[in-house]
């Protein structure tokens, strides 16, 4: 979602710095004592808790007291959202002087509308003005720009329906996270005991085949495309494992691959894919399969899935490939039945991370109309 640096609020504005004040309860460090520093990623994605170390790892740096229930900045990342709230389960824990803390001055600003404010589009443009310089490192927060910024604050009871709404939707994300974490297992095991032969769909022998006696590469590079020839539209997909599966189209017929399916897997990336559609290859260094008379396709894309390909660099995944032996049933229906139950239980997370991502979507569109009064949350 871009956004507007000129957009309207219909909330009064007012300046960080007459809102919110700084929590800083620096730290006696003793040399023998251990302590536990906290951390915030960026885009988001909250709080983690570092390993402990002694006072004497600590040093003479500058550390301070956690306080829950406040907003925290990482100062060096701000300007990509490493924004977070504190709460109790930071209590007794300490952060460096790069993470400063921040509670209401006045009772007209919760720290956590704050923080919900500063997690929006708007929040972000807003971070990114307060933080001066190039990217990376040299873009750090500064302290007088941050307490400068103007925000558009509502009454207080306003505020902590937009949060109660909020939560909600946080909620309704997280319990789809765990419910595509949880498919994910069961997709495992149910993997590990079908592709193994453990679980048994029917009755039949489980032989030995190396991998070329199963696969065959289909690569030609007078069907490569380089990048400067990728379009932005046209009538075939890109698949250029190194920026996702379709990263640009073409309009040449003569370098596509029709007779599909396949499968298809990166030089730079150990993630498999099957392709049902035609396409055309990339420039880096796509790699495309076929399978042949003794394996179905899908049950061959299941194998090689769950082989745990390694970070080996460019050009070396087909070299690890084909030093493999696979146990495989020998009788093409059995195939096709496990890659059927296995199939089924991918397409279910797939469209469980649909909705995730749509979620995430109206979560971010319901946050911006609502932290700006856009749209009213009922009080």
């Amino acid at each position: 979602m871009s956004v507007d640096p000129k957009a309207t609020t219909l909330w009064p504005v007012k300046p960080i710095g007459e809102l919110l004040v700084a929590v800083r309860l620096p730290v006696a460090v003793q040399s023998t004592e251990s302590y536990r520093e906290i951390g915030i990623r960026s885009h988001c994605k909250g709080i983690f808790h570092k390993p402990a170390v002694t006072g004497k790892v600590i040093g003479d740096k500058r550390v301070f007291w956690v306080e829950p229930g406040c907003l925290v900045l990482n100062i060096v990342f701000a300007w990509e959202q490493a924004v977070a709230m504190t709460s109790e389960a930071e209590v007794g824990m300490i952060a460096s002087h790069r993470f400063p803390m921040y509670r209401s001055r006045n009772g007209k600003l919760l720290p956590e509308y704050a923080w919900r404010y500063f997690s929006s589009p708007r929040g972000k443009y807003d971070l990114g003005m307060a933080s001066p310089g190039g990217a990376g490192r040299n873009k750090t927060l500064g302290q007088e720009e941050f307490k400068r910024l103007k925000i558009p604050v509502p009454p207080v009871e306003y505020q902590r329906t937009v949060i109660d709404v909020l939560v909600i939707a946080d909620r309704a994300i997280d319990r789809t996270i765990n419910l595509i974490t949880a498919k994910r297992q069961l997709k495992q095991g149910l993997a590990q005991q079908l592709l193994t032969g453990r679980c048994r769909m029917g009755p039949g022998q489980w032989r030995n085949h190396e991998f070329g006696q199963l696969f065959a590469g289909a690569n030609k590079k007078t069907k490569q495309v380089q990048r400067g020839e990728y379009r932005t539209s046209g009538r075939f997909p890109i698949v250029d494992q190194g920026r996702g599966l379709v990263a640009g189209y073409c309009n040449d017929d003569s370098v596509v691959y029709q007779d599909v399916p396949v499968i298809v897997f990166g030089d730079h990336t150990r993630e498999v894919k099957f392709i049902d559609f035609p396409f055309v290859c990339g420039a880096d260094g796509t790699q495309v399969l076929r399978t042949t008379s003794l394996l179905d396709i899908e049950f061959g894309y299941q194998l090689l899935r769950v082989l745990p390909l390694p970070s080996l660099g460019y050009s070396r995944h087909m070299r690890f490939l084909k030093e493999q032996v696979f146990r495989v049933p020998e009788k093409l229906h059995i195939q096709k039945r496990i890659a059927a139950v296995l199939g089924a239980a991918d397409r279910e997370v797939a469209l469980l991370e649909r909705k995730l991502a749509a979620l995430r979507e109206l979560r971010k569109g319901l946050m911006q109309k609502l932290l700006t009064g856009q749209v009213r949350a009922t009080v």
